[in-house]
C-alpha cells in the first residue's frame, strides 16, 4: 500500500527535486513512484514529465495527483524524448539538490535520505555518485556484476566515457541544482540515445567536482530481455545519425579541452558502437558515414576503420555476416573483453 502520510504535505521549498520522464509503461511507472513514496526521507518533489503517453496511462497515474509534492507535467515543447522532458524538469525544479531517475526502475527506501545526507556533508562537491544494482522481474540484485554502475573502478573516467564504457549513469548521481544551472548544463535534444554519457562528460569538462560514495546500492536498473528494451533501440537504424553526431561531438569537445590525448579512446568508443550496432550484419552506407566521421578528426584511425569494413565486405562473400564483422574486430574485441573482466573484479558491493 502507498504511504498516505505524504498526502496533503506542503513543501514550500523541498530539499530534493526528482525528475522522471515517462512514456506509457503505466504499471512500471507506478512501481517506481511507489518506491519513491516508500522512502523515509520526505522533503522532496517529484516532477513526472509525460512524453505523450496514452490516456489509459494518464488515467492510471492520476491516483498520484492526490500528493501535493507529486506533479504530472505534460511535455509542451519539441522534440519528443526523455532529454526534452528532463530539461523541462530541470527548469521547474525547486530543490537544492536534483536527481534524474528513469520511470521503469526502482529505488530503495533509504535512497533519497542517504543521497541528501552524503552530499550535504560534502559542500566542496557539485555532485556525488552512488552504486547501483539490477532489477530483474522485480528482484533487486545488489551483487550483480553486469549492468551496474557507480563504482570507482576506472583510473580515468573521461577515458571511460570516451570509450562508451560508463563509470556512472545520470540516475546514479545526485547533483546540486545551482551547479547545473550555473554551468548552463542541459540535455542535448539531438541525441536519441546515450544521453547520460553526454550529460555527465560535459559536466566533468565544465569543471563540476564529484566523488564516489561507498554505500549500499540504492538504485535498481531494470533489465529487460525483450525486443522493446532501450538497448535494442540504441542499435536500431533510427539511431544511426544520432551515433554519428555523438561521436563527432566527443571528438570535438575532448580535442578542445585536451588536444589529442583522448583520440584513441574516442576511436575505441566508435568501435564499441560499431560492434554493438551491427550485430545482424553491417550496413555499409552507415559504416562509411562512421569512417568519414573519424577521418575528419583522425585520418589514421579513419583509414583503419575503412580497412576493417573492406575486409568485412570481402569475408561476407564466404562467411556469415556476424563472423565477417567479428574477424577484423578481433584485436579490439579481445582488449575489450579483458578490460571488462578486470573492471568486474574491482566491483565490491556493500551487502
Amino acid at each position: 500500500m502507498m504511504n498516505n502520510t505524504l498526502n496533503n504535505l506542503t513543501l514550500t521549498s523541498p530539499t530534493l527535486s526528482i525528475v522522471i520522464p515517462f512514456f506509457n509503461k503505466k504499471v512500471l511507472t507506478g512501481k517506481m513512484i511507489d518506491s519513491i513514496i516508500a522512502n523515509k526521507f520526505t522533503s522532496w518533489e517529484l516532477l513526472a514529465i509525460d512524453d505523450g503517453s496514452s490516456q489509459e496511462t494518464l488515467d492510471y497515474l492520476k491516483k498520484y495527483e492526490v500528493y501535493d509534492n507529486i506533479q504530472i507535467i505534460h511535455r509542451n515543447i519539441e522534440p519528443k524524448g526523455a532529454q526534452t522532458c528532463r530539461n523541462i524538469g530541470l527548469q521547474k525544479a525547486r530543490g537544492e539538490y536534483i536527481v534524474f531517475f528513469d520511470s521503469d526502475d526502482y529505488i530503495t527506501p533509504t535512497c533519497l535520505g542517504t543521497r541528501v545526507t552524503e552530499i550535504t556533508r560534502r559542500p566542496d562537491l557539485d555532485f556525488m555518485v552512488f552504486p547501483s544494482a539490477t532489477l530483474v522481474e522485480d528482484y533487486f540484485n545488489a551483487d550483480a556484476k553486469d549492468y551496474i554502475f557507480g563504482y570507482k573502478v576506472y583510473k580515468d573516467d573521461i577515458k571511460a566515457f570516451a570509450r562508451r564504457e560508463l563509470p556512472f549513469i545520470v540516475w546514479s548521481n545526485i547533483y546540486r541544482t545551482a551547479s547545473i544551472r550555473r554551468n548552463s548544463l542541459e540535455w542535448d535534444t539531438n541525441l536519441l540515445s546515450l544521453q547520460d554519457a553526454d550529460f555527465n562528460l560535459l559536466a566533468i569538462l565544465k569543471g563540476l567536482k564529484y566523488d564516489y560514495c561507498k554505500t549500499k546500492a540504492d538504485y535498481g536498473y531494470r533489465i529487460f530481455y525483450c525486443n522493446d528494451s532501450v538497448s535494442k533501440r540504441i542499435c536500431s537504424s533510427e539511431h544511426f545519425s544520432s551515433h554519428i553526431y555523438a561521436s563527432e561531438k566527443f571528438f570535438k569537445y575532448l580535442r578542445l579541452h585536451f588536444g589529442h590525448k583522448y583520440d584513441t579512446a574516442v576511436f575505441q568508443g566508435v568501435l564499441n558502437l560499431y560492434n554493438n550496432i551491427f550485430t545482424d550484419g553491417v550496413d555499409i552506407n552507415y559504416a562509411k558515414q562512421m569512417v568519414e566521421c573519424v577521418k575528419r578528426y583522425h585520418k589514421l584511425y579513419g583509414t583503419l576503420l575503412q580497412i576493417q569494413i573492406a575486409i568485412t565486405e570481402v569475408l561476407g562473400l564466404f562467411l556469415s555476416q556476424k563472423r565477417a564483422r567479428q574477424i577484423p574486430m578481433v584485436p579490439y574485441l579481445l582488449t575489450f573483453i579483458i578490460r571488462k573482466k578486470m573492471t568486474r573484479m574491482k566491483i565490491k558491493p556493500i551487502m
